[in-house]
């Protein structure tokens, strides 16, 4: 990646091998944005090298560039380039080469991405891109001194940052140019045109090349901002306006950029076009390109003939006249050639005037001509689809075109028929339902099948239409088809409840697309759908009472739970049931209450269970929970849905207080069977709340007399003496102490 050094002059000096070379044909330098949020740019500079006339020491492996501000030329950088792209030129006739030896043309590219702090390219005036070289072709016959001439590179482009805001702007970019001369009194053309990716206005016009301050003793020089760069001295005869001299001096279309001349001098010619780039009508860049042709005395080279001639007649189509093809007469046309030249290699293309290019073809494309007085013939054939419309003729352009040097030389034969179009019948389309009318019940189905036709086995496009509603709203299916002659389509209905009590037209038509023509037929369907007789379903449960639910304490071995079964019924086996659970106020997913959602026709069955945690016990503890159970059919009417509330209770989570309050505190174990142990009622056995975890008795010294961690224990008092004795009941919360008197 380079970086340009912005404010500061960056220069990578090189010493060429030469001091000086006539190298120099032309060339521009293109500059746009890769990546304009990362602040990435392309340079380039596009170079060619005359490689038949000029000193090979002279192509260098890199070049700078160098930036500058317009409002003051002040210098924002430079740019060392390496070398990307080598190649030789071709001609549009890549055989005409060896014809001209001394006329060979490299293409460099010079190129890189670079970076660039754009906050510092914000003047409004813009900024521009130089690079200069000596020297010049010493043949160039249109300016003077041309091996001490030099040539500046140059294109404007405007702030990258305006309104403190990325201004997007791309150069614009420019094809290879070819290697072509030009033959001396024969009319020449070459497109000189760029495109420009932002869509901008390009504008060209011939101007003089510039020579800048580059020379035999420095011909690389750092290049110097300037307003006004010194410009080539045209030679005797040569002016601004007659670059090329000839009865048609150089010219180039502003528009298209395409250049012309007709030379009458042989020699070596320089020019230079100005690309200006405007958007909304205001100037934002421009780029000097320099070229430069060559016109010498070529060999006689006649153009080729392209003729017409209708059968019966002896004169030969003249243009303007115009041909009719009746709608039962071939539409095809045979078509002479000649040319003066023997072993010439022809080539033929058509091109539709007011018609589609594709829809005229020609056979054969390519001749080779024997003799100076072979006449060949081709055949160009127009589709089916080519008529006239609005009563106007088809115009085709037959073009025929030799392989001369440097150009191919053509002739074109434009020709006006009246083509009648073919008789065409109207396509016809029908369904299958009797009537065209169906009411059916709601959740019932209805198919048919519509059936479009047409006798001329045209293409034809079939589809439906509901008037002021869409089909798949109302559960109408039909997929659009397409078919030639003949295409059917089948068409579902299964109303659903949204579609009860109206009526639906639906209107299916058939379009014959064949050339376009565009002619339909229409059929037209009327639907009602009523709603279905129904019985109401019906939502019960396993459970053998109705009565409000005591939902168990957790238990320790993992017990405790709600379990039982629900289920949906319906007297009309047929309907498609529904069966779901809603809490009252919560989400079952909440409390870890299991429901699966069951659909499809009796009896649904699907069973609820919970088990609830100590943490929902805990934050629901005497308080009721209600769960709706609720089954519904695919009915329309009102009579669709039942529903049953099961309700369940939560108790109070046990405490080490009822322990407290449930503790002896006198034993009389004499064997009569009455308050002979001690033992605690109420110890919990539930996995919530203080867990029990021992009881230990000592004696008044004390002595541990009794342990045990069975919350079932039971003291007889066995082995010690009546006395005072002390006990502990040791909770996972806290320890319960008392005083336990044995009486024996």
């Amino acid at each position: 990646m380079k970086k340009i050094l912005l404010r500061t002059l960056w220069i990578l000096m090189f010493v060429p091998s030469l001091s000086w070379a006539s190298h120099i044909v032309g060339g521009e330098i293109e500059f746009y944005p890769t990546n304009q949020s990362a602040s990435r740019f392309y340079v380039g500079l596009n170079f060619y090298f005359d490689q038949a006339n000029g000193r090979p020491a002279a192509e260098t492996q890199t070049v700078t560039l160098y930036f500058f501000r317009k409002s003051d030329n002040a210098s924002m950088g430079s740019i060392e380039l390496p070398q990307t792209t080598r190649k030789l030129i071709s001609y549009t006739n890549p055989t005409c080469g060896a014809l001209n030896a001394d006329l060979r043309t490299l293409f460099i590219r010079y190129s890189s991405e670079i970076i660039i702090n754009t906050q510092n390219f914000n003047d409004p005036r813009g900024y521009y891109i130089v690079w200069e070289r000596c020297c010049r072709n010493s043949i160039i016959t249109n300016i003077l001194n041309p091996a001490s001439t030099g040539e500046t590179f140059y294109t404007e482009f405007p702030a990258l940052v305006q309104n403190n805001q990325p201004y997007t702007n791309s150069t614009p970019k420019f094809g290879e140019l070819k290697g072509d001369y030009i033959c001396l009194n024969r009319p020449f053309t070459f497109d000189f045109s760029g495109k420009d990716a932002d869509g901008d206005s390009l504008v060209y016009s011939l101007t003089r090349p510039w020579a800048g301050y580059a020379n035999t003793s420095n011909p690389e020089p750092v290049a110097r901002g300037s307003s006004t760069y010194p410009q080539v001295i045209w030679a005797s005869g040569i002016s601004d306006q007659n670059m090329i001299p000839g009865p048609v001096p150089l010219r180039i279309n502003r528009q298209t950029g395409i250049l012309n001349v007709t030379a009458d001098k042989a020699g070596l010619y320089v020019f230079a076009v100005l690309v200006e780039e405007y958007r909304k009508g205001v100037k934002i860049g421009a780029v000097r390109r320099e070229f430069q042709f060559k016109v010498v005395d070529c060999p006689q080279n006649f153009a080729p003939t392209a003729l017409y001639r209708e059968t019966g007649k002896t004169a030969f189509y003249k243009e303007g006249e115009t041909l009719t093809i009746k709608r039962d007469q071939s539409k095809c046309l045979d078509i002479l050639i000649t040319d003066r030249d023997p072993n010439q290699r022809l080539t033929l293309r058509t091109i539709g005037i007011n018609f589609d290019d594709a829809s005229v073809s020609a056979n054969p494309l390519t001749y080779v001509t024997k003799s100076a007085t072979d006449t060949l013939k081709a055949q160009i054939c127009f589709e089916k689809c080519v008529e006239s419309r609005n009563n106007q003729p088809v115009i085709v352009e037959v073009i025929v075109a030799d392989d001369g040097c440097p150009q191919p030389l053509l002739d074109t034969l434009r020709i006006r028929v009246f083509i009648e179009g073919a008789l065409n019948n109207n396509p016809d389309v029908v369904t299958n339902l009797t009537n065209n009318r169906a009411a059916i019940a709601q959740g019932t189905t209805l198919n048919f099948n519509v059936i479009g036709s047409d006798k001329d086995n045209d293409e034809l496009v079939l589809e439906a239409r509901g008037r002021g509603f869409q089909l798949n709203q109302v559960g109408m299916t039909f997929n659009n088809a397409t078919g030639k002659g003949t295409v059917t389509q089948p068409f579902t209905w299964i109303p659903p409840c949204n579609a009860v009590g109206q009526e639906y037209i639906v209107d299916f038509i058939v379009t014959d697309v064949a050339c376009n023509r565009q002619v339909k037929d229409t059929v037209t369907v009327r639907l009602q759908a009523s709603p279905l007789p129904n019985n109401k379903p019906k939502v019960s449960t396993s459970l053998t009472s109705t009565a409000i639910i005591d939902v168990p304490l957790p238990a320790a071995d993992g017990s405790g739970s709600v379990v039982f079964d629900v289920y949906s019924d319906d007297a009309d086996k047929t309907d498609q049931l529904r069966l779901y659970a809603q809490g009252q106020g919560f989400n079952l997913s909440q409390y870890q209450m299991k429901f699966d959602e069951k659909t499809g026709n009796p009896r649904l069955t699907s069973r609820f269970e919970w088990k609830p945690n100590c943490a929902d016990y805990a934050a629901m503890a005497g308080k009721e929970m209600v769960v709706h159970f609720i089954t519904q059919d695919n009915s329309c009417g009102t009579n669709k849905n039942d529903t049953l509330a099961v309700r369940m209770r939560l108790g109070n989570l046990p405490t080490a207080t009822n322990v407290e309050q449930n503790t002896p505190n006198v034993i009389t174990p004499n064997g009569d069977g009455k308050n002979d142990c001690f033992f605690v009622e109420g110890i919990s056995s539930v996995a919530c709340g203080p867990q029990f975890e021992k009881i230990e008795i000592f004696n008044r010294w004390g002595k541990l007399v009794y342990s045990s961690i069975d919350t079932k224990f039971k003291w007889c008092a066995d082995g010690v003496p009546s006395g005072q004795y002390y006990y502990g009941l040791k909770f996972t919360n806290q320890t319960i102490k008392g005083t336990l008197a044995v009486i024996k």
